[in-house]
């Protein structure tokens, strides 16, 4: 007699991973798109946004 060992074979990959890989790069071009309507079409700009005080105040 022979022991026979069974492993499961992978199966396809499943179908909500493959949908949340497929929505993440719409989801960006979603953002993307939307912030170069607001600064584009609407003209809204923040001036302030992304800059960091190097040296910030501290409360004494």
């Amino acid at each position: 007699m022979t022991a026979t060992t069974l492993t499961p074979a992978p199966t396809a990959p499943s179908l909500h991973r493959a949908r949340r890989a497929a929505t993440a790069p719409l989801r960006a071009i979603r953002a993307f798109g939307g912030a170069l309507v607001a600064v584009v079409v609407l003209g809204v700009h923040d001036g302030e946004a992304g800059v960091r005080d190097p040296r910030p105040a501290h409360q004494a």
